[in-house]
C-alpha cells in the first residue's frame, strides 16, 4: 500500500497516511479537519552499477548478435584495461574470458 503525505488546510499539520489510491484522504490527526491537501512528494529511486559498464555490456551483446565476435572481444578487452576494477566490470571481464576461450578454439 502506498504512503501519501498530507498537510492540513486548517492547522498546517503535515502527516503521512497509508491507504489505497481509491480511498479518501484521512482526517488530520491533530485537529480532525476532514479534507487535508495531498502533497507532492519526491520520487525515490536507486541506480545500480556503473552506467559505463552497462553501455559497454549492451554494445558487446549487440556485436555478438551481429556475429561480430572478434569485435566484441576487442571491446571487452579494451574496456577491461581502461576500467580496471570499477563496479559492474565483473560481467564484462567474464564475457571477455568466455570470448577468449571460444575464439581461441576456433582459430
Amino acid at each position: 500500500m502506498p504512503t501519501y503525505d498530507y498537510q492540513c488546510k486548517k492547522c498546517g499539520e503535515v502527516f503521512e497516511a497509508m491507504h489505497r489510491l481509491d480511498q479518501p484522504a484521512p482526517p488530520c490527526p491533530h485537529c480532525g479537519e476532514p479534507r487535508p491537501q495531498r502533497l507532492i512528494s519526491p520520487v525515490a529511486f536507486k541506480t545500480t552499477g556503473d552506467p559505463t559498464a552497462t553501455r559497454v555490456e549492451a554494445e558487446i551483446k549487440k556485436r555478438l548478435g551481429q556475429g561480430r565476435s572478434r569485435d566484441a572481444l576487442t571491446l571487452a578487452e579494451k574496456a577491461s584495461r581502461i576500467a580496471g576494477n570499477r563496479k559492474g566490470m565483473g560481467k564484462i571481464k567474464a564475457a571477455r574470458d568466455k570470448l577468449r576461450g571460444h575464439l581461441g578454439k576456433d582459430t
